[in-house]
């Protein structure tokens, strides 16, 4: 009987966690996703860092089914991936996507045609590693992806609320991003950062695409990849 008091509390807890995450971040993230995935190739191996609950990937299930895009969603978080693979199945994306319990550091699986990191890549432990790791993952032609809010001035309110605000809402949102972070990530990591666009200006802060390839070897004045 314990055990199972124990079960149901955990289950609880997992949906209320997905549901939440659903409701705060999905519904921001989903035409983040969609921006990304319209720009990739048809038949593409996408990895997708953070991959949560999925529910924005569902959102774009037409764009996965129209480019036969095959998925391989990282998370850390076990109660998100069971969410995940629900919602995998339920937008018949099941056969395209597959969700993974691993860390991105971990992860040794390619090549990539893409790597995408929806809002994750500046909350992770070590950001520049991620994107030199991945970025070893990538097919000559595959490109790096970041959708990210930046924030346009300095804040000291938000730079120690922000780290907090899971302890309300089960979420990590990491922490306040500025651009010149993002920008030294990507020199530090070894890849050119070839793009990065506004896709939305809220005045103090802006959600941005930053796209990213592995720097031309010398030598090569063509570059390792081709125009997205």
């Amino acid at each position: 009987m314990r055990n199972d008091t124990v079960g149901t509390d955990g289950r609880w807890t997992a949906t209320v966690r997905g549901w939440i995450y659903d409701r705060l971040v999905a519904g921001m993230t989903t035409s983040w996703y969609r921006e990304v995935l319209g720009r990739l190739p048809y038949g593409a191996r996408v990895l997708d860092v953070g991959i949560g609950t999925g529910a924005a990937l569902a959102g774009c299930a037409d764009v996965v089914r129209t480019k036969d895009l095959q998925v391989v969603g990282l998370d850390i978080d076990p109660d998100y991936l069971e969410r995940c693979r629900g919602e995998m199945a339920r937008a018949g994306l099941a056969g395209h996507v597959r969700p993974v319990l691993a860390s991105v550091y971990d992860h040794d699986d390619g090549p990539y045609d893409a790597v995408y990191f929806s809002a994750s890549l500046m909350l992770l432990p070590d950001p520049v590693a991620a994107i030199s790791h991945t970025a070893g993952l990538l097919t000559p032609q595959g490109r790096l992806f970041s959708t990210q809010t930046f924030h346009h001035r300095r804040s000291a309110v938000l730079e120690r609320v922000k780290p907090m605000l899971h302890r309300v809402t089960t979420i990590h949102f990491g922490r306040v991003t500025y651009e010149h972070e993002l920008r030294n990530a990507f020199i530090a990591a070894g890849v050119e950062l070839v793009e990065l666009t506004t896709m939305s200006d809220k005045g103090r802060s802006s959600y941005r695409l930053a796209v990213g390839r592995v720097r031309a070897a010398e030598g090569d004045p063509g570059g390792r990849v081709s125009a997205a």
